[in-house]
């Protein structure tokens, strides 16, 4: 199908192409950062006491399918992230859904300035949920306490990788202006 077809110029079908595959990877750091840490810390382990169960009890009973499962626990039981942020990661799912399973069409229609209010969202709500593993991973470390390290602004690889395509994205928004 050439951009022809699609009544696209090169430049706008580029660009189009160039922000779904942003937005793909970008939901798929956001799930990596929510599904897979609390699967791998429920694995294997047998509590004996305290607040935690098990990730049937946990996690798996607030909602039959795991993404929305685990946003729940992060925002219900582990207080990491808030209303605001579980909304701007369902509307990344949801916008990432609608780009995956209908490119052609989407590519006709798709104004990618129009989806920057969500990003910047969904970058907010990314962040909180790096910051959150990284502190959780390595701050609870005797070893990096008292260290000075503030840790309200570190964050995790996943993170550093969304903001370097988003950077690149806009570059290339820039350049095909």
């Amino acid at each position: 199908m050439s951009s022809e077809v699609l009544g696209l110029s090169e430049t706008d079908l580029t660009k189009s192409l160039a922000y779904a595959g942003f937005v793909l990877l970008a939901y798929e750091l956001v799930r990596s950062l929510i599904v897979e840490p609390i699967k791998l810390f429920y694995r294997d382990t047998t509590f004996e006491a305290g607040p935690f169960k098990s990730y049937e009890v946990d996690v798996k009973a607030r909602h039959k399918n795991d993404f929305e499962a685990c946003l729940l626990y992060l925002r219900d039981f582990m207080q990491a992230i808030d209303n605001d942020d579980v909304k701007a990661i369902q509307a990344l799912r949801t916008h990432r859904n609608d780009l995956a399973h209908d490119l052609p069409n989407q590519l006709k229609r798709l104004n990618v300035d129009s989806y920057a209010p969500l990003l910047e969202r969904a970058e907010k709500a990314l962040f909180k949920l790096s910051n959150y593993r990284t502190y959780i991973e390595i701050g609870h470390d005797p070893e990096f306490q008292d260290k000075g390290i503030d840790w309200s602004t570190v964050y995790s690889t996943e993170y550093m990788i969304f903001r370097e395509v988003i950077e690149k994205v806009k570059i290339l928004g820039d350049a095909l202006r």
